[in-house]
Formats: C-alpha cells, structure tokens, sequence
C-alpha cells in the first residue's frame, strides 16, 4: 500500500426495491460494512479520502467506512453509478489512497479497463461490501489485494 494506491468497493447489501425504492442499506449490510471497515482500519490501511455515488446505499457505505477511518467526510462524485460510462473516473482517479464507493456493473469494468485497458474483461467479481486495492505504476494498474467479508468473518 504506497501512495499509488486506490480502493474500491461495493456498496453493503441494500434492501429490496420493492420493500423501500431509495435501497438503504439492510440491517446485514450495515453489519457486513461495518466488519469489512474494521478490518481495514485494524489492518493499517491508509484510505485519506472516501467517494460515493450518491445513491443512498453508496452514501451509507462510504460513511462507515469513513466513521472507521477517521475521516470527517465522504464526497458524492459523478461517474459512480452503476451504468455510467468507466473512461469518465478511469481518467481522473484520486491515487492517493481514496477509496471509491460504486455499484455493479461498473465497478467490475472499471477495474477491468484499469488493469487490462478492456472493460469486458471482467478479471474481478465483486461482491456487498468487498474492497480491492490498485496500485500504479506508470501507466499501468495492478490488483494488490482483494477482501471480501467472507475471509474476515
């Protein structure tokens, strides 16, 4: 984990549309998240900044990964949702270790065109509330780690 680095993650499981169409966060979502924050805090990873959507179950994710991190405040950007074109954040990504909150599909095609330049690569299947961390150098993006909240339970 050096300065080069960037995290993403999912955001933690979301209630049904049907049961609430603003998606908050479930209770086991709430609970997966919060694990998955302390884990990362207990491991030392160095996340300085947190970014969402702005989808309310993004937003909620990004702040308890913030309240675990320190951080007093997450910011909502554009180029997070779920259908928005990758090449808008691939090329303006923060890689001093800010972590980015999103949703499926595009996470898994925005790693995908970061590490291998295609976006239908699908080299990552992300899951609730997994985070995984990019390093660069150069031009080019690693994966350096994946943790999903399975091998932290």
């Amino acid at each position: 984990m050096t300065a080069n680095s960037v995290y993403f993650a999912q955001h933690g499981l979301a209630v049904d549309k049907a049961e609430d169409p603003e998606r908050p966060l479930s209770e086991a979502g709430i609970q997966q998240t919060k694990k998955m924050a302390e884990a990362l805090y207990n491991a030392k990873v160095p996340i300085t900044s947190i970014f969402h959507s702005g989808k309310l179950r993004a937003s909620q994710t990004a702040d308890i990964f913030a309240d675990a991190s320190g951080i007093s405040t997450t910011s909502m950007i554009d180029g997070l949702s779920p259908n928005d074109d990758v090449d808008l954040l691939a090329k303006n990504l923060d890689m001093n270790n800010a972590l980015y909150v999103g949703h499926l599909p595009h996470l898994e095609k925005l790693v995908s065109i970061l590490v291998t330049g295609n976006e239908g690569e699908g080299i990552i299947k992300f899951q609730n509330s997994a985070v995984v961390c990019l390093g660069k150098t150069d031009s080019r993006y690693q994966q350096l780690w994946y943790l999903t909240p399975e091998l932290i339970e």
